[in-house]
């Protein structure tokens, strides 16, 4: 399955923002695009920066408008700077309240250090709604005066004659755990507005996000090698884990009923007077091929390494895949196959008088090695479709070979059904394989935005 998120952050470059180079970043360091730098958004020191909460909105006008008048209703606001909405991208407003000793110390009982306290929140328009994020910035007094005054660093008594300087601002590194203030500040800030939905928040850029983990080949002198060498690996896990051993038991259990019992003659003799002398025989019996090694494995040994040579290309991942994926469905059901040929010491229908019963290493036909073959190919390229239909064929395609061992009498229904279902719980193991692997990855690509502009969407898979 495939998720694909918009996330509706503007890209900007170096002809946006009135010609100032700002760099495109991958998220989550693509929300400190948003920031509007410079004389419109004086951030000062102590902000703690917080991921923005998207509301949607059919009018960006009135939801700013309503941000200006809730974030006015319990701060006094000292400066504001509207949105310009037909900037592309849109250029986000900012509203910056005034510095305001923080409620915290002047409950805390202790007048020293002074701290000040005070909030900017920036609205960035965007497509269909707008992004909303609170900064909550917090400096203590701190240290020696500063060489030089600016409006950051100067006390308010800084103003009156006579009265020496004795520190400077200095921002506060909040270091504990939990949601920062900036945070809480937005959640809140969202809920007084009361929108009918918001998006999920983009993660700040201080506090842990959970990021895709990188795939272990990532940093080997043979990348592609090591790559095959994890993936066969993770087969033969899942391949051998409980759940699969389970479903294998359970399919080995029926096959050794119709093996054991009258199932096997039964149906075989019904096959062969009433299926073998029609066209849906001969189709069959043509099918046979397809299941012989001897061809299949070149085949999918050179669609493999085409696909390395093409890698990056549509087609040339394609052919690779199918051809990889087929490679390791055979190393992974090859050697249970050839154990549980042995082991049911089955034989041929008319090659023994104990047909098609299990006496155990007696014989090697108990399980069909061309029904294992035959299936490889048709259900490796079933793991790489989406499509129901298309699915669905494949698998059905996937028996042909194993009627045909029947259609020729060179093996009975049970034998048949077990190399099949070899090979089916083989490429199950792989498809676990690749969606393990495939959730190490996260794509980036451009998305347009309604009203122009270019955002970013995200893709993965599970």
């Amino acid at each position: 399955m495939v998720a694909l998120a918009a996330v509706a952050l503007p890209v900007v470059g170096q002809d946006a923002f009135d010609g100032r180079e700002v760099e495109i970043l991958p998220l989550p360091q693509a929300t400190e695009a948003l920031r509007i730098e410079g004389d419109e958004a004086n951030d000062g020191d102590g902000g703690t920066e917080a991921g923005g909460v998207f509301l949607p909105s059919g009018n960006a006008h009135r939801l700013w408008e309503d941000t200006l008048a809730t974030v006015s209703a319990s701060h006094v606001i000292v400066r504001v700077v509207p949105p310009d909405f037909a900037a592309v991208p849109p250029r986000g407003g900012v509203i910056e309240s005034a510095w305001t000793e923080p409620a915290a110390s002047r409950g805390s009982g202790t007048g020293w250090p002074p701290q000040r306290q005070r909030v900017v929140v920036r609205v960035v328009p965007g497509a269909g709604g707008a992004w909303v994020e609170g900064i909550v910035e917090t400096q203590i007094l701190s240290g020696a005066p500063p060489d030089s005054e600016t409006a950051d660093n100067s006390l308010p008594l800084d103003v009156l004659s006579g009265i020496g300087r004795v520190g400077h601002w200095e921002a506060v590194q909040d270091s504990r755990v939990g949601p920062d203030p900036s945070e809480r500040f937005t959640t809140s800030l969202v809920a007084r507005m009361a929108p009918a939905e918001v998006v999920a928040p983009l993660p700040s850029l201080d506090s842990s996000w959970h990021r895709p983990p990188t795939v272990p080949w990532a940093d080997s002198r043979f990348p592609r090698l090591s790559r095959v060498g994890y993936k066969v690996l993770e087969d033969y896990r899942n391949f051998y884990d409980c759940d699969t051993l389970a479903c294998t038991t359970a399919a080995f259990g029926a096959g050794a009923l119709m093996a054991n019992t009258g199932f096997d003659e039964t149906l075989q003799n019904n096959w062969q007077t009433n299926v073998r002398p029609t066209d849906l025989g001969t189709f069959f019996s043509g099918c046979k091929d397809i299941g012989e090694g001897r061809y299949s494995i070149p085949i999918f040994g050179a669609a493999a390494v085409a696909g390395m040579f093409m890698e990056g290309r549509p087609i040339g991942d394609a052919i690779g895949g199918w051809g990889s994926r087929s490679l390791r469905i055979i190393v992974v059901g090859a050697p249970p196959l050839y154990v549980l040929q042995m082991a049911t010491g089955a034989s041929r229908p008319g090659e023994s008088s104990a047909d098609s019963k299990w006496v155990f290493f007696n014989d090697n036909n108990g399980v069909s090695g061309h029904s294992f073959m035959g299936a490889v190919p048709f259900l490796a390229a079933a793991g790489m479709v989406e499509d129901p239909v298309a699915k669905g064929s494949l698998y059905v395609c996937s028996t042909f070979v194993a009627f045909s061992r029947m259609t020729d009498d060179a093996h009975y229904p049970s034998q048949s059904f077990l190399g099949w279902y070899l090979a089916f719980a083989s490429a199950v193991a792989v498809n676990d394989t690749e969606l393990h692997f495939a959730k190490m990855r996260v794509n980036v690509m451009p998305i347009p935005l309604y009203g122009g502009g270019t955002g970013m969407g995200l893709e993965t898979r599970w």
